[in-house]
């Protein structure tokens, strides 16, 4: 199926929170239906983001399922701006009624490839590993509630690589990533060996950049590419100080797509990142 370039990830997105506004309300797609007296497949395409909700059906939806007033404006937004192309979070003050997660946007991908030159990618770190990135990253205690939740978190986003149909995960590390000892010498050590357990994998690859390599084309930083099942395009994701931004225009999308695929020629292949990253653990026995 041919990708289809209108449908934005606002249509997407606001797709995903009316569904999720039916289902805390009680109501199937026929209860839906039957109220605006379409079919359930409209319904169930509004809420897939294959077609955009008309604006009149949207406000009757909402006042429906008892919508609050706060996700009320937001869901409103999201469909008076879905005819636009990407999104910056640093464009709202109020994350809770912006426009993307991240996990949701994982979670609906069928192949996810990512550049990460500082740090183990989050989708194949152990849970100590993430505690103790979090904790250092948040500046708290590593035994705090709000650390615990995010190592949950992470583990529950992790499930996506396994199952009967798992999202496929490429991810091109440099060298320095596998050697900064997050959390001590004994995290790190069953980290890489985490890191062998998933490159086994067959929805799993992990490759290395060495420190050899005179110019490395990621030097913006680290990224993700989200290829979309059809008929959405791919995303490109990066995160700053400043906050997430999601690409969707195709110029920019190309951009990310030609620097992943100029890294992964200068990376390792995925036999020789497995020898490097067993030649590591041995270093740190």
């Amino acid at each position: 199926m041919a990708k289809i370039k209108g449908l934005s990830l606002r249509i997407q997105w606001l797709g995903n929170r009316l569904k999720r506004a039916r289902l805390e309300a009680g109501y199937t797609l026929d209860d839906a239906a039957a109220f605006l007296e379409i079919t359930g497949a409209s319904i169930s395409r509004f809420e897939k983001g294959t077609l955009r909700v008309k604006t009149p059906y949207l406000r009757e939806l909402i006042g429906f399922y008892g919508v609050n007033r706060r996700e009320r404006s937001a869901m409103l937004q999201l469909n008076e701006d879905a005819w636009r192309k990407d999104w910056w979070d640093g464009n709202t003050d109020d994350l809770e009624v912006g426009f993307m997660d991240h996990t949701w946007l994982e979670a609906r991908a069928t192949r996810i490839c990512a550049f990460e030159p500082l740090l183990v990618h989050g989708l194949l770190q152990t849970p100590e590993y993430t505690k103790a990135v979090t904790a250092r990253g948040m500046n708290v205690a590593g035994n705090s509630e709000q650390v615990a939740r995010s190592v949950e978190l992470r583990v529950a986003r992790q499930r996506i690589l396994t199952g009967d149909e798992p999202t496929k995960l490429s991810v091109i590390m440099e060298e320095p990533a596998l050697r900064r000892p997050i959390g001590g010498t004994a995290v790190l050590k069953q980290q890489l060996r985490h890191l062998l357990e998933l490159g086994g994998s067959e929805s799993v690859a992990v490759r290395i950049l060495p420190n050899t390599i005179d110019w490395d084309p990621g030097y913006a930083g680290p990224f993700s590419i989200f290829e979309m099942p059809d008929p959405f395009s791919p995303v490109a994701f990066t995160e700053t100080l400043a906050g997430r931004t999601f690409l969707e225009e195709d110029s920019k999308v190309a951009r990310f797509r030609e620097t992943y695929d100029c890294l992964e020629q200068l990376s390792l292949s995925s036999e020789e990142s497995t020898v490097f990253i067993m030649n590591e653990l041995k270093d740190l026995a």
